[in-house]
């Protein structure tokens, strides 16, 4: 009766299959398992040895910037931290292309991430000692260079792609061969073996500024990007963006550019702005439909445009009006108008875009049930307003903290970003849970890796361009050759400056390139008679919009770590939707009624200008969407032509300025009234077009009964 009811139990309550084969008395194969093959233990230790690298390569930005009891910065130097975090990169990308190679392969990347490991040991053991205050082409240090050159080159092409690779090898090839080169491209004779030593142990070359900046600040926000995405930010801000999207998609993106720009205000630092309103905005614009390279454009266009939109202008003002002698107030007046300029464009571009989101979205049919008749029409079911609750109001919780911790200064950058992450993490804490928060930390920790360890190769690539200037002497040699050529002619003398600023760009600082150029050439351009402020603002736009334009672009760089698109994608995005930012400079040197300055007629004539080419470029962006206004062009074949005259002609005082504000004003009426005439037979003319398609199929009937 007894083993009666045990086998009852049994029955009603089994046990687990482990527990049952040992009551049974089997062998516990199951347990322990087959003996491990050779080839799962390297992939464990593969897999230990990578997590490891991204583990170094995400988390040391982060000791070095918070310096836990002042350990570090005592026992290491910037230098150490910078090999250390660029080897921990380097080992990540090779050996996290190890499962999709074959067997040379895998070899090769394995010794590869294995040199990157001994390279970042004997460059921290190198930097700690005595031997880093002196640079001699010693056969040891040949050695880790010719290393560094051959990994980081490697890597790039696996992050990057081969592109930006083969940009580094030319431009290490230019600066050696340019001391052969006559002037103005000359440079001071070098031997080779100082030259090759001086890219990784000179100061400014692979450990140089580019990689400070993306391995003390980019890598912090890019972690932040990837807590506020745990916490659900991301999730809050497509439930907002579809919330706005309502109504109109032009508009949801014409709050990300706004939402960018304030950020710009904070700090005035184009790459922090990137990072900082990036990791919610480039998600919000994504979930509207816009690409990855379009999203972080904009992006990287509307943060840049921060650096000078009023009142805060950053660094740059400050020196501008030491520079100057003017008040910073007059400074900030005189911005006001080109910043509300380019924002206008930017939003007119920002309405187009969203007519086109809108036009695909329309012009896809929905499609209809399996089991549906053929004939009948599929209904269309329209999509729930996204619901918004009040525990969103948790996400604002990270943007304060950065918000608050960057206006105490550009040194607290890191610290705002660390801060935004804690802030962050403890969000998805309260709304999630510890546990649900740490499985979904498990499942991105990979890509934020990757990202990070990508982003820390490409600083190291671009830090060699600026290796290569500082050491040819390229930069300053360009700038008074091109000073010398260009001064007899305004327009040259614009193009040789800004080009310069744009070259310049490419190794420095926007505050520094403003230093530079500021100093060597603006006073030529005063000298051509352009005005004080004109000619500073000048440069100051176009050191600017180096962050934007390739080959470095360092605006643009940070929002391809976020948006996960390319960074040649990314910046020739960038450049295209901020085309305006170009044309700007050139617009106010001509006509510096646009920075107030000048009589009050003519600068009243270029604000009414400047008004008029941006209600016309307002009414073209707000036209119907694209397919609808293709139509319409294909019955008026004229009408663009006629919208680029109206413009033109708008915009011509401001070349030739009118010495009395009412003609030009009666002729600003005109010109606005023949623009909206044609915006009226443009939208006819669509509407007509979208009514032929309709009515034909109602007509066909009534001609077959006729027949």
């Amino acid at each position: 009766m007894v083993r009666a009811r045990c086998d009852e139990r049994r029955h009603r309550h089994p046990l687990p299959p482990r527990r049952s084969r040992l009551v049974q008395g089997e062998r516990p194969t199951a347990v322990t398992g087959p003996t491990a093959t050779a080839p799962q233990l390297f992939a464990l230790a593969v897999k230990g040895a990578r997590c490891l690298a991204g583990g170094v390569t995400c988390l040391l930005p982060v000791l070095w910037a918070l310096d836990p009891f002042g350990l570090l910065r005592t026992a290491l130097v910037q230098e150490q931290v910078l090999a250390l975090t660029l080897a921990a990169a380097l080992a990540y990308v090779l050996w996290s292309r190890i499962g999709r190679a074959g067997l040379p392969a895998r070899a090769a990347l394995l010794l590869g991430g294995a040199g990157a490991v001994v390279l970042g040991l004997s460059l921290a053991a190198h930097f700690g000692g005595a031997g880093a205050l002196f640079i001699a082409p010693t056969p040891p240090l040949l050695a880790l260079t010719v290393l560094a050159t051959v990994l980081i080159a490697t890597a790039l092409v696996m992050t990057a792609g081969l592109p930006l690779s083969l940009l580094l090898l030319a431009v290490v090839a230019f600066g050696f061969i340019a001391q052969f080169l006559p002037a103005p491209l000359d440079a001071p004779r070098i031997s080779a073996a100082r030259y090759t030593v001086y890219f990784l142990f000179g100061g400014n070359g692979f450990l140089g500024a580019s990689l400070k900046v993306i391995a003390s600040t980019v890598v912090i926000f890019i972690l932040f990007g990837a807590a506020y995405e745990l916490s659900g930010g991301t999730d809050a801000i497509d439930r907002l963006a579809r919330h706005m999207s309502r109504h109109g998609k032009g508009m949801a993106i014409k709050a990300t550019i706004l939402s960018s720009a304030l950020f710009g205000l904070v700090s005035g630092s184009a790459t922090s702005n990137v990072l900082t309103s990036g990791a919610f905005t480039i998600t919000g614009m994504r979930k509207l439909g816009l690409s990855a390279k379009t999203a972080g454009g904009i992006e990287a266009v509307s943060s840049t445009m921060g650096q000078v939109t009023p009142p805060v202008m950053g660094a740059a003002a400050f020196i501008m009006a030491d520079l100057t002698g003017m008040p910073y107030a007059s400074i900030a007046l005189a911005a006001a108008v080109p910043a509300i300029l380019c924002f206008g464009v930017m939003f007119h571009q920002g309405t187009w875009l969203g007519n086109r989101l809108e036009a695909s979205d329309t012009d896809t049919p929905p499609e209809p049930a399996p089991n549906s008749a053929p004939d009948s029409a599929p209904e269309a079911t329209p999509e729930p307003a996204p619901q918004l609750f009040w525990s969103d109001l948790w996400h604002l919780v990270p943007v304060l903290v950065i918000s608050v911790l960057m206006f105490r200064g550009d040194r607290m950058t890191e610290l705002a970003g660390i801060g935004g992450t804690v802030a962050a993490l403890a969000t998805g804490i309260v709304l999630q849970g510890p546990r649900a928060l740490w499985h979904r930390l498990c499942a991105t920790a990979a890509a934020t890796a990757s990202a990070a360890s990508g982003l820390v190769v490409a600083g190291a690539a671009l830090g060699a361009i600026v290796g290569v200037l500082g050491l040819t002497g390229l930069d300053v040699s360009m700038t008074l050759a091109i000073r010398t050529l260009a001064e007899t002619s305004l327009f040259l003398s614009l193009l040789a400056t800004a080009f310069v600023a744009l070259v310049l760009g490419t190794g420095m600082a926007t505050t520094g390139v403003y230093v530079v150029v500021g100093t060597l050439l603006a006073p030529g351009l005063v000298d051509l008679g352009v005005p004080l402020i004109a000619a500073h603002l000048f440069v100051l736009y176009f050191g600017m919009v180096s962050m934007i334009t390739p080959p470095v672009a360092f605006a643009a760089l940070a929002a391809s770590g976020i948006s996960g698109a390319s960074f040649s994608g990314t910046a020739w995005a960038s450049m295209r939707f901020g085309w305006v930012i170009y044309v700007v400079p050139f617009a106010f040197v001509y006509a510096p009624g646009l920075l107030l300055v000048g009589p009050p007629e003519g600068i009243a004539v270029a604000l009414c200008s400047a008004a008029t080419a941006l209600v016309l470029a307002g009414w073209f962006a707000s036209l119907p969407p694209d397919r609808t206004r293709r139509a319409a062009l294909d019955r008026s074949n004229l009408l663009p032509v006629l919208w680029l005259a109206l413009l033109a002609l708008a915009l011509l005082p401001l070349l030739h300025p009118s010495p009395s504000l009412a003609p030009a004003a009666a002729f600003q009426a005109l010109i606005l009234a023949a623009g909206f005439a044609l915006r009226r037979h443009a939208i006819g003319t669509a509407q007509s077009a979208m009514q032929a398609p309709m009515q034909a199929p109602m007509q066909a009937p009534a001609t077959q009964r006729g027949a």
